[in-house]
């Protein structure tokens, strides 16, 4: 699970230099250490966790598939074979996040990807990312990632 802690630090700065990319980074960089530091109580947490980490893999892998969709709470619940209020616990237990503000942030990697790579419009990335409104999709980008996605875009260029 250490590899996949620096995995996702290592992919998570790849996509992206955002400030709240660079935060999360640095939160998962210190959990990094921690598990480093403390190894036993590592270890004794990890044997408690499997099934957790696993539905949240499953569950993390099913948001990745489906990126592209607009996905609401009971079909991943369904998905998932947990409850709704059990899949929300479980979800923000280990990731420090609900379902879906976890797939929003999935879905602002991919939005800097197709901004950083592609020259599509605005429009065109908020329905290949499933939000049929470009208008909320340029504030919910701008709202999780510090600054709105025309200055992102433009940002590189500069």
């Amino acid at each position: 699970t250490r590899i996949n802690l620096f995995e996702e630090i290592f992919n998570t700065l790849q996509s992206s230099f955002a400030i709240e990319n660079i935060r999360y980074a640095m939160a998962t960089f210190q959990h990094y250490l921690a598990s480093l530091r403390f190894i036993q109580q590592y270890r004794n947490a990890d044997d408690k966790s499997n099934y957790s980490n696993d539905i949240i893999n499953v569950v993390v892998h099913y948001f990745d598939e489906n990126i592209e969709r607009h996905l609401t709470l009971k079909e991943i619940a369904d998905f998932s074979g947990l409850s709704q209020s059990r899949l929300s616990a479980v979800f923000k237990e280990r990731t420090g996040h609900s379902p879906l503000n976890y797939f929003n942030f999935m879905k602002m990697r991919k939005a800097c990807n197709l901004l950083d790579n592609t020259n599509m419009k605005l429009s065109q990335i908020s329905l290949k990312l499933g939000i049929d409104d470009p208008y909320y999709f340029s504030r919910l980008f701008s709202h999780i990632m510090g600054l709105s996605p025309k200055t992102y875009r433009n940002r590189i260029k500069a």
